[in-house]
């Protein structure tokens, strides 16, 4: 018997000794070999392999310091801690090109002023201290460095937008030149400080942006990498050439075209027959003097008396993913954006066939179109007969080359020059420099949307979506699609399907009617097994 227990114990203990050596050697091996099952649809606690790429390909050391005060409100450890699980992944995916070291500022005078200098500011928060309330200043934010390069994350707060950011600003910092976009100014376009403030402070902390004036036929300059044109209201010939022959240069264009002129007060609208429609056209994609209304849309908010009501208004268009076939990257994990006041697209054939063509956004098939007299009251009546309702395009992505509206045509002069030499006949004013017209553009890209107002004034905050597509759209331009799949895993609303006045009629009926006929089938069911039960006893 003392023996048994004897061998019984021996075989517990090398038993014991084999499952630690195994979780050693598992634990040796994962430190190498980094490995994580994430059941969530969108993989949300897994970095994406965009990053992954972005790791890969990096051939020096990126030093990421983390400032993280150690006396933390208890509800900020699960966010430290996650935010730490985050950065370890990037460590083990970078083979050993991200170096990780965590500081504590704590009370020292002279971190704090390094600190405040570097742009991490001290957070304060509020804590419960012995069922008291009290403020907490802490420190939660980092730095990444490359050589002579930095980039800060000034507070770890926000784990939504936290790789994007990381992974941009490692991109950044790692890249040999930070890139511009430029948006067409003084043609009555929306303002880049103002009403594109939004969209424009989310471009800088990937880019850098600036205002292109093309009012004195100056040249768009070479070093802008894509070029926004939302909305101009008046342009010259000489406007126009210069955006063609940036296009004819190779570089990249975002038209975003308003068709109707919207007079809030009033209600109404008006055709803006804008300018630059020539050159969209040209280029294969016309667009209408026309509305779109559906009704799959946005609620808006409007004055009515003292209050403010929001009633669904068919003119803010929802345009979802599932409603364009293919998976474009700009569009791949955007569940929805609404266009306000949009306008219908329509691909030219004859000019695209040796183009590639992506529909990047489209009405649902419950969709009409208003056009003439614009009233856009939201208390009218929306309701369209049966034969005007099908889908419309409202955003098209255009890939190859492009020929010159210009081609065989003069150089356009100068109109204020002219003006300014012929109010001036003492001074002679030094002649323009000779421009030549470059017929052919090399492969290159642009995208239509038949709206620019998606991304001015509150639209883009209200509307995740809007400013996630115009993100990915310019990020598709410069630098493809190495942070598209980041940015867009947590983005858009998932509005439910429309579906037509009989299907809701049926569905309604099958709510009445579909659990007392279930009962009823029920009921009987039992009865006949009853039934047969009993004449088999009464055989037997």
């Amino acid at each position: 018997m003392g023996f048994k227990k004897v061998t019984y114990g021996t075989n517990m203990v090398v038993v014991a000794l084999l499952v630690a050596g195994i979780l050693v050697i598992i634990n040796a091996f994962s430190y190498r070999h980094f490995f994580r099952v994430d059941l969530t649809e969108n993989k949300k606690f897994t970095i994406s392999s965009s990053t992954r790429n972005v790791l890969a390909e990096l051939d020096d050391i990126v030093n990421i310091k983390v400032y993280l005060s150690k006396k933390l409100p208890p509800y900020m450890v699960t966010v430290t801690n996650q935010v730490k699980d985050i950065l370890e992944e990037y460590r083990i995916y970078s083979d050993g090109a991200i170096e990780l070291e965590y500081i504590d500022p704590g009370d020292d005078p002279a971190m704090q002023q390094k600190l405040r200098f570097m742009g991490i500011p001290q957070l304060r928060l509020n804590i419960i201290e012995k069922d008291q309330a009290a403020i907490s200043n802490v420190y939660m934010g980092l730095a990444i460095l490359f050589g002579d390069n930095k980039e800060i994350i000034p507070a770890l707060t926000d784990l939504e937008t936290f790789e994007y950011e990381l992974t941009g600003k490692i991109l950044r910092v790692a890249s040999s030149e930070v890139q511009t976009i430029g948006f067409l100014s003084g043609h009555g376009e929306a303002d880049l400080n103002k009403d594109l403030g939004t969209i424009n402070n989310l471009l800088k902390e990937q880019y850098y942006t600036k205002a292109v004036d093309t009012s004195k036929g100056e040249k768009i300059p070479s070093d802008i990498s894509a070029l926004v044109v939302a909305g101009p209201k008046q342009m010259t010939d000489r406007d126009l050439f210069e955006v063609d022959q940036y296009l004819m240069s190779g570089g990249k264009v975002i038209f975003l075209t308003d068709m109707i002129d919207i007079q809030s007060q009033r209600m109404q609208g008006s055709p803006l027959n804008s300018p630059i429609t020539r050159l969209i056209e040209h280029y294969g994609i016309q667009l209408a003097d026309e509305l779109v209304l559906d009704q799959l849309n946005a609620n808006a908010s409007f004055q009515s008396g003292m209050f403010n009501i929001f009633i669904p208004y068919p003119f803010w268009v929802r345009a979802v993913r599932q409603s364009v076939e293919g998976a474009h990257p700009i569009i791949n994990q955007i569940e929805s954006m609404v266009l306000p006041w949009a306008s219908p697209l329509e691909i030219i054939e004859e000019k695209t066939k040796d183009k590639t063509v992506d529909i990047l956004a489209k009405s649902s098939p419950y969709s009409w179109i208003q056009k003439g007299f614009f009233d856009l009251n939201p208390r009218q009546d929306f309701r369209p007969s049966p034969e005007q309702l099908q889908s419309r395009t409202l955003a098209v992505a255009v890939q190859g080359s492009f020929d010159s509206y210009f081609a065989g045509k003069a150089v356009p002069p100068v109109e204020n020059a002219q003006q300014e030499d012929a109010g001036t006949n003492d001074e002679k004013k030094p002649t323009e420099e000779e421009r030549s017209i470059a017929a052919k553009s090399p492969e290159t890209k642009i995208i239509v949307v038949g709206n620019s107002r998606f991304i001015t004034s509150n639209f883009p905050e209200q509307f995740e979506g809007n400013r996630t597509f115009f993100q990915n759209a310019i990020d598709w331009f410069v630098i493809g699609d190495k942070l598209i799949d980041i940015r867009s895993r947590e983005t858009g609303e998932r509005p439910l399907k429309v579906v037509s006045d009989n299907v809701k009629a049926g569905l309604r009926l099958a709510n009445m009617f579909a659990v007392p006929v279930l009962l009823a089938v029920f009921g009987v069911v039992q009865y006949l097994i009853r039934r047969r039960r009993k004449r088999l006893g009464v055989i037997t």
